[in-house]
């Protein structure tokens, strides 16, 4: 099995930074979340936020 090198990684951003990237609440990103529109993963029992999917959406 080939190991990913980090450039191939996705990379994650936190709650707090879709919060302030989309200027929404919390709950809202938690609802974006459940409804799969956000690509998430957890790391340690946090989420993380794909960034590729947040820019994908939204900008």
């Amino acid at each position: 099995m080939t190991q990913k090198k980090q450039r191939d990684l996705p990379t994650i951003v936190g709650i707090p930074f879709v919060m302030a990237y989309l200027h929404c609440s919390r709950s809202h990103v938690y609802e974006m979340l459940r409804r799969g529109e956000l690509r998430a993963y957890r790391v340690g029992g946090r989420r993380y936020v794909d960034y590729a999917s947040l820019a994908r959406h939204f900008c």
